[in-house]
């Protein structure tokens, strides 16, 4: 996080120990995940706020003051906005739901529960399991940064020094529920900002790149919240359509269209596991 900015997720991670500690309980393992994982991951982010403002020199202790003010105000703000949604979203967390609420990382969090919870990690990477060879896949991560570092270490000019093995396994971490487009865009921004910007402005890159990052974290979520109460919630865009709208809900991102399609009779997998 300190060297690269992108936090690696132990989400999977925390799953699979529990699965493995507390089989056949999927409750336990929601629980795990959320101390385990969450909790580090907030603190990492924290920790991140804590950095910004030693840069813009606000005293710690002002600054931790206002983490914990803000913490408190947007646990109960949220919790408060939950019960709203279930109150007044049709169809809220389903694929039914209105405007898009289908509470993807929700859904992900419950069915990883099931899948390590109540199936267990036996059951996919347990002796004789059909997914067992992918475990060799730990070892494969730990040792692979080691030839990179080998070769570039003497070679300052080489391209090979700006790969990070780490950031791009641990990325695809977020897929489900990140799509294609997602990552598309993420790039997009990544070479504009840290590319164009840092190499024709690296004055502006390296004193305003942070501040500007939180800022259009901030717009984006002021702005989702004025769009949806003036436009969506209001009705105004009932029945509103334009190119843009029809392009986009002809892609597989809206749809949640597969790759392979399981034919009518069919199943996945072997006939026995």
């Amino acid at each position: 996080m300190a060297v690269t900015n992108q936090h690696v997720s132990i989400y999977l991670i925390c799953q699979l120990v529990c699965g493995a500690v507390f089989p056949g309980r999927p409750v336990a393992n929601m629980v795990f995940v959320t101390y385990g994982y969450i909790s580090s991951a907030q603190g990492i982010k924290f920790c991140a706020d804590l950095k910004l403002g030693h840069y813009m020199k606000i005293p710690p202790r002002i600054l931790f003051k206002v983490q914990m003010v803000a913490t408190i105000v947007s646990s109960v703000t949220q919790i408060a906005v939950l019960n709203w949604m279930f109150g007044n979203i049709r169809g809220l967390c389903t694929s039914e739901a209105l405007n898009g609420f289908i509470c993807p990382i929700a859904r992900v969090h419950f069915n990883g529960s099931i899948l390590w919870g109540v199936v267990g990690p036996g059951e996919f990477f347990g002796p004789n399991a059909i997914y067992r060879p992918l475990v060799w896949c730990f070892l494969v991560g730990a040792v692979a940064p080691v030839p990179l570092w080998l070769y570039s270490r003497h070679r300052r000019d080489s391209i090979v020094r700006k790969i990070n093995l780490p950031i791009l396994l641990g990325s695809l971490g977020w897929i489900p529920p990140a799509t294609g487009l997602n990552f598309s865009v993420w790039a997009l921004v990544c070479y504009l900002f840290n590319h164009l910007v840092k190499h024709r402005a690296t004055a502006w890159w390296a004193k305003y790149t942070m501040t500007l990052s939180a800022a259009l974290d901030a717009a984006l979520a002021s702005g989702i919240v004025v769009v949806f109460f003036a436009f969506i919630f209001s009705g105004l865009t009932d029945n509103f359509h334009w190119w843009g709208t029809e392009v986009f809900k002809q892609g597989c991102d809206w749809q949640a269209c597969a790759l392979r399609a399981v034919p009518e009779g069919g199943k996945f997998g072997p006939d026995t596991w």
